[in-house]
């Protein structure tokens, strides 16, 4: 079915190289009115110029005008449209954003959401980021439907308490949030349980599989043999990727001119043909020997006016 792709901005990141399979070509189907779009961004850019400094809109609220239209087609067959910054951007060699995360996608990737989705798969952690902190009030004392009463026991925080946020990037490039204690840093490493605790562990969960075959699907049975079998660390070394379900790549697309349409260029007079010139020098050639001959003409004696004889006194008074 169909899949909804989410707002993926109109800022790329970093580029890198396309994809092979990524090709421009004609679409099924036809772009989104212009003034339809147009009016879209102006809509979304309102709201970002909201909370935004003026002195930052050139970055992150820039005008329409900036803009280029695409229709991009996907690997799930789905198509969209894009904006990019200029006509010269591709949109499968930019990074275009995870909302739910607010980190970049990897190049030529877009979040496409699906009902039929494969589960979100464990991906190792490849670098830790941004951290923050967040404080939490103290958990009720009943257990909440996920846990029964031993397991909330355990879990509970019986006062209220802070945590450190992590945004990490995992090994398919995608990003998700990791939790931790206040004083714990990446450089620390994770800590492990001790061989005692791990055996009781592993004798705890190879009772439950064996009680409730159903307790636990396939993929979080081997996250939890992979992570006994590293010795339990915390925090753990790999993470759900929430995104990797929904992370499409750009397989085509086809391009819908500027989102404001730009003035015609004005021509150029078209050059003058080589005959049209050696007609115009020919010309010019015949009339510079007219010339010449004029000025040959006034140089020579007979051509000059004579002189008029002297006037006597009688001639004088008639005058």
């Amino acid at each position: 079915m169909p899949g909804r792709v989410a707002d993926v901005g109109c800022f790329p990141g970093a580029s890198a190289a396309p994809a092979p399979a990524t090709v421009l070509r004609q679409l099924p189907g036809r772009a989104t009115p212009r003034q339809e779009a147009l009016r879209a961004y102006q809509d979304l850019n309102t709201k970002r110029r909201a909370r935004i400094p003026a002195v930052l809109w050139q970055f992150w609220a820039p005008g329409p005008e900036e803009f280029y239209r695409w229709r991009i087609q996907l690997d799930c067959n789905c198509i969209t449209e894009v904006l990019t910054r200029g006509d010269k951007d591709l949109p499968a060699e930019s990074r275009w954003p995870d909302p739910v995360h607010g980190a970049w996608l990897p190049a030529g990737q877009v979040l496409c959401w699906h009902n039929d989705s494969q589960p979100a798969p464990y991906r190792d952690i490849a670098e830790w980021g941004d951290r923050r902190e967040v404080s939490f009030p103290a958990d009720p004392a009943e257990p909440p439907d996920w846990a029964d009463p031993q397991t909330w026991a355990v879990l509970r925080h019986d006062e209220p308490h802070s945590s450190a946020f992590w945004t990490v990037t995992l090994s398919c490039g995608h990003a998700t949030d990791v939790v931790t204690d206040l004083g714990w840093k990446p450089g620390d490493g994770p800590r492990r349980g001790s061989a005692k605790r791990l055996r009781e562990m592993i004798t705890e969960f190879e009772e439950f599989w064996a009680s409730d075959p159903d307790g636990q699907d396939e993929r979080q049975r081997q996250h939890t043999k992979r992570m006994l079998a590293e010795g339990w660390p915390a925090p753990a070394i790999e993470h759900l990727c929430s995104a990797c379900p929904q992370a499409r790549v750009i397989i085509a697309y086809q391009r819908s001119g500027w989102l404001v349409p730009r003035k015609p260029e004005p021509k150029l007079p078209k050059p003058p043909s080589r005959a049209s010139l050696e007609r115009r020098l020919r010309q010019a050639e015949a009339e510079a020997g007219r010339l010449r001959d004029q000025l040959v003409q006034l140089d020579t004696p007979a051509s000059r006016p004579s002189a008029a004889p002297p006037m006597d006194d009688g001639a004088r008074a008639l005058r």
